[in-house]
């Protein structure tokens, strides 16, 4: 089923931002068909009863759309992305404009379903499309409000364009990470078509001494096949028998073409490789599965002296390791953690029986002893909590849990734990409540209090004289945010784009005085990403630091 859904979404494309918002659209357009042709047979199924002309409007909606999603779809699959997306988001547009009454779409009811192409134009089009469709949107309720006598909805409206920018700000932030990532890969297998290119000079330069080529060939740990121009194999090198898991006798002198129909290939890499012949490029290295394995694919042209394509010379990586790698490393960093948490919990339990006196009286200096065990067990905790935390958020397991929860509890609760390591440096710890913020709200309580303790403690960590101030404030109808203040040294401004980087930390005296792996900030951020929510720090040397966490507004 899985192969089958793939194979109808996907489409082959040397462009992989482009191909990843054609699949993205390929899916909504299979859903919207999906829905066009089950909702006439429920209602006809008997699961409301309907007049004649109401059947008649139905059946004729659903097969207007469902033609339409094929019109998409097919224009999608073969000609432009952009187009059909671009047709898509108006359609979905004007269907929502006359969706309902003119009363309703410029102030009621139907505002909301007009952020759905803003949000959408971001991730189908350019992040900066949902800026076009807010206008859009904003241009629609205001021409229904004049139409009544009435003013547009200006909340509305600012609303529509703070979801195009969170929206342009999501998507900007997701492609410059798939940016990053391809980089990255870029170069790792940057390498690997180096040595590419060096075996397609060597093998064009021995071709007379065929001995010489073939131990050439057989000391490659990668997997090398020769084809013609024709794309007949000519020659292979036995690494690739035990790679591909197929005998010499059904690589050499068989066309590409019928390795790449072996039903090991997954469809959507025999896609990619089908496109490299039909185009005769060489891409620059991509990946394929091939059964259990992933394979790294080059290619390089061979020349003769004339300067004439003779051939393609393709290596074979298996790079099932190297992909497997971050998972297993995600998995340790969990497991040991994990271990580590009882025998140092434990120790933590004894030593605060010492501290209590329940085996007897201790000494100055034995009480002293004591509370460094406990500091130090409670700080490797920490960073177990911390290691556990950011092997979840790897592997994509940390779910937040959304219940109701009072924001004067989290003021609570850090105020308990916070109150002595402030007072321990002369430090006040003062916080604040907007009064307009709900006193209920919908959200995970625990987590946010892992964000509000993370940032206070950095802030007391850092700061040697003053005060440190929270505040939790309501920014609109549809975000409140946690403010939290310090006077302490400040960041560099040179630091400040690097502090939510995993394990990074501001260089300097302060940092090795203090410890830390660098880890809470990025969790921080990570945490307010899952949240939906963004994070912005203001710094000053000297003059101190102010963190502001902004998140959805969600009332219980």
């Amino acid at each position: 089923m899985k192969k089958f859904f793939d194979r109808h979404s996907s489409v082959a494309t040397a462009d992989p931002d482009d191909a990843r918002r054609r699949k993205i659209l390929n899916i909504l357009l299979l859903g919207v068909g999906t829905i066009s042709i089950l909702t006439p047979l429920l209602f006809l199924a008997g699961i409301r009863s309907l007049n004649p002309r109401e059947n008649t409007l139905l059946i004729g909606g659903s097969i207007a759309a469902l033609a339409g999603t094929t019109i998409l779809y097919y224009i999608n699959q073969k000609f432009s992305g952009r187009i059909a997306s671009l047709f898509f988001l108006v359609l979905l547009t004007t269907v929502f404009a006359f969706s309902d009454t003119p009363a309703q779409i410029a102030t009621g009811r139907s505002l909301f379903v007009f952020t759905i192409p803003i949000i959408m134009a971001s991730i189908l089009l350019t992040p900066w499309a949902s800026f076009v469709f807010s206008i859009l949107g904003s241009a629609i309720i205001s021409a229904f409000a004049f139409s009544i006598d009435r003013l547009p909805n200006l909340p509305a409206i600012l609303g529509y364009f703070l979801i195009a920018f969170v929206s342009w700000l999501s998507a900007s932030s997701l492609e410059q990470a798939l940016k990053e990532v391809r980089d990255i890969n870029a170069n790792l297998d940057r390498a690997v078509v180096e040595r590419t290119q060096a075996l397609a000079e060597a093998l064009e330069r021995e071709r007379i001494e065929a001995g010489r080529t073939r131990a050439i060939l057989n000391s490659i740990a990668d997997g090398v096949i020769v084809f013609d121009r024709q794309w007949n194999a000519s020659l292979a090198n036995p690494a690739i028998r035990s790679i591909l898991d197929l005998p010499l006798e059904l690589i050499v002198g068989k066309n590409f073409r019928e390795l790449i129909e072996h039903p090991k290939l997954s469809p959507a890499s025999r896609n990619l490789l089908n496109a490299m012949i039909e185009h005769d490029t060489q891409p620059f290295g991509f990946r394929i599965e091939w059964g259990g394995k992933t394979l790294s694919v080059s290619a390089a042209q061979v020349y003769n002296n004339r300067n004439e394509n003779i051939g393609t010379v393709t290596v074979f990586r298996d790079f099932t390791h190297e992909a497997e790698a971050e998972k297993l490393k995600s998995s340790f960093i969990a497991i040991v953690s994990h271990e580590l948490r009882t025998p140092l919990n434990a120790i933590l339990g004894y030593a605060e029986m010492f501290r209590e006196a329940v085996y007897g009286p201790l000494n100055e200096k034995q009480t002293k002893m004591v509370e460094r065990i406990i500091k130090n067990t409670q700080r490797l905790l920490a960073l177990i909590n911390d290691l556990l935390d950011q092997a979840q958020m790897e592997a994509g397991k940390l779910v937040i849990q959304m219940q109701p929860f009072k924001p004067a509890e989290l003021l609570e609760n850090l105020h308990n734990l916070m109150d002595k390591a402030a007072s321990d440096k002369a430090l006040k710890l003062t916080s604040e409540i907007d009064d307009s913020l709900p006193e209920t709200l919908h959200g995970d309580i625990m987590r946010l209090q892992q964000i509000l303790v993370n940032l206070v403690s950095n802030a007391i960590k850092f700061t040697d004289e003053g005060e440190v101030h929270v505040r939790l404030f309501h920014l609109n109808d549809y975000t409140w945010g946690i403010e939290v203040t310090d006077t302490g040294r400040g960041i560099p401004e040179s630091e400040i784009p690097h502090i939510f980087e995993t394990f990074r930390q501001v260089e300097g005296t302060a940092t090795r005085t203090h410890g830390g792996i660098g880890l809470g900030l990025s969790i921080v951020k990570q945490l307010v990403n899952l949240m939906n929510g963004q994070i912005r720090v203001s710094s000053k040397l000297g003059k101190g630091t102010t963190f502001t966490v902004t998140l959805p507004l969600i009332i219980s």
